[in-house]
């Protein structure tokens, strides 16, 4: 493409994003983080992603569909080749921990083997990537407050703290910077404890308009326990309502009948 080609789609894309928050942005700090979470993450498709850390990447679409106010998770790695058979089903459940259940090929005996979240995370390609990463929050698992605005990156921001309703999502609190003028999140702090564990920053210009939602398509995660960085890029996002049964089944993990971009 041309270079003012390419600069012609990036201000179209950006006056989309811009025209997308010029509706008035709420002031309550619940109504301003359930907009988002609305926007961003409720909804019915298959997602892929590409992370990156350092010469490390993993490429891997997530399936994702809501049923009753609760997500289900159908990971499906496709590089590194090594790894293109192992899949993980996540569940959300109410009042408990998520429900994991994968498919390792021998290193589970080449059965569907269910894991906790921690158990999980150290299993060779999963330590590249944080479930909570793309565990998309349910109505009701996170209650809100105000905090102090804060400018974040040269631009002004509404922080808002959110806090579990339960302790089994791995943090105490999170806090979350939206930008002031369009309600876009662009930090998420994750802390136990007063020790910050996770930050994710999304630059202002990472969003994109993909079926009249706006959407972060680039994001960098900061993990504290290790000091490391990792990119998380959105390759594509194909809006899917009323996915079926048998692709978020146990069965399917092994036989992995998974749809191809």
């Amino acid at each position: 493409m041309a270079p003012l080609a390419t600069l012609a789609v990036c201000v179209l894309v950006a006056a989309s994003v811009a025209a997308r928050g010029s509706a008035e942005v709420p002031q309550d700090p619940a109504a301003l983080a359930e907009a988002y979470f609305d926007e961003s993450e409720r909804f019915d498709a298959f997602v892929t992603y590409e992370n990156r850390r350092g010469p490390v990447r993993v490429l891997f679409t997530v399936a994702r569909r809501w049923q009753d106010g609760l997500a289900e998770l159908l990971f499906d790695v496709r590089e590194p080749t090594a790894f293109r058979k192992w899949a993980l089903l996540a569940r959300q459940t109410r009042g408990g921990s998520d429900d994991l259940f994968a498919y390792l090929g021998e290193s589970t005996g080449r059965r569907v083997r269910r894991f906790s979240a921690p158990d999980f995370e150290r299993q060779a390609v999963f330590s590249m990537f944080a479930l909570g990463d793309f565990r998309p929050f349910a109505k009701g698992e996170l209650s809100y407050q105000a905090a102090p605005d804060a400018n974040v990156t040269g631009t002004q921001c509404r922080v808002v703290i959110a806090r579990p309703a339960r302790d089994t999502l791995g943090f105490d609190r999170v806090e979350l910077a939206f930008a002031t003028e369009t309600g876009l999140l662009l930090e998420s702090r994750f802390f136990r404890g007063e020790q910050e564990v996770r930050r994710i920053s999304i630059p202002p210009d990472a969003y994109q308009v993909h079926d009249g939602r706006r959407l972060p398509m680039r994001r960098i995660a900061h993990s504290y326990a290790d000091n490391g960085e990792t990119e998380l890029v959105t390759k594509s996002v194909l809006a899917t309502p009323n996915l079926p049964d048998e692709l978020f089944s146990h069965r399917n993990l092994v036989a992995q009948h998974f749809p191809n971009f």
